[in-house]
């Protein structure tokens, strides 16, 4: 079964495929909570992050365009989030 953040990683690929995507590398994998995953595109500065223990919404969304966590209730609502606060809208 596909967790949601699968779908948020592919929809952000289709339309920006230089995306970079990296989930947390924890020391005790299984014991240390690993649901944090960290957004980038090459020629930006900014970087997002979204979390969620399960790797379903919903996310918490932080970057580093602000100091405000934002809450994304849908798959749709993450993509959005990422998308606007990486600053790549109209990039595709």
């Amino acid at each position: 079964m596909s967790r949601d953040i699968e779908t948020v990683i592919a929809e952000l690929r289709r339309t920006f495929p230089e995306l970079a995507c990296e989930q947390l590398r924890v020391a005790h994998p299984g014991a240390d909570d690993d649901g944090l995953w960290f957004f980038s595109h090459p020629g930006r500065k900014a970087e997002v992050q979204l979390e969620s223990w399960t790797g379903n919404v919903p996310f918490l969304v932080e970057g580093d365009d602000s100091n405000v966590c934002d809450t994304a209730r849908t798959v749709e609502e993450a993509v959005a989030l990422v998308v606007t606060r990486l600053g790549l809208r109209g990039d595709g």
